[in-house]
């Protein structure tokens, strides 16, 4: 019995010490790795403002070609000049993608099959309600 106990108190011990380091780690709401992503190619919807735009200025500080898929292209247009300028990545593209209609979002998919030979990263940081 005594030996039961042991096992089942370090197991416990073992689950929350992992759970204290998972919280500790993410508590920064930081992503902290720093891998490499050169010939990677990545999707961002909702890439002209907030958590898109820093997610794809992140995606393009590490190397990938990062396409913007975004409703406003001019707005978009912008922001992929600022996120050029300040991770030296050229290789970020502009598309017009409007989730909400649905031919709009087949024909962002066209273009895509038609231009991109991979596609690695899909992020969507659309906001749902």
């Amino acid at each position: 019995m005594m030996c039961w106990m042991m096992i089942v108190g370090g197991v416990v011990t073992g689950v929350l010490m992992l759970a204290v380091r998972v919280i500790y780690h993410y508590q920064s709401g930081r992503c902290t790795s720093k891998t490499r992503l050169v010939g990677k190619t990545a999707i961002v919807t909702g890439a002209s403002a907030g958590i898109g735009k820093e997610t794809a200025r992140d995606l393009a500080q590490r190397g990938a070609r990062v396409i913007l898929a975004c409703r406003n292209v001019e707005k978009a247009e912008r922001v992929a000049e600022d996120i050029k300028k300040t991770t030296g990545n050229t290789d970020v593209v502009v598309r017009q993608l409007d989730t909400s209609d649905l031919t709009s979002v087949r024909k962002f998919a066209e273009g895509i099959l038609c231009t991109e030979t991979a596609l690695h990263i899909l992020v969507s940081s659309l906001k749902l309600s």
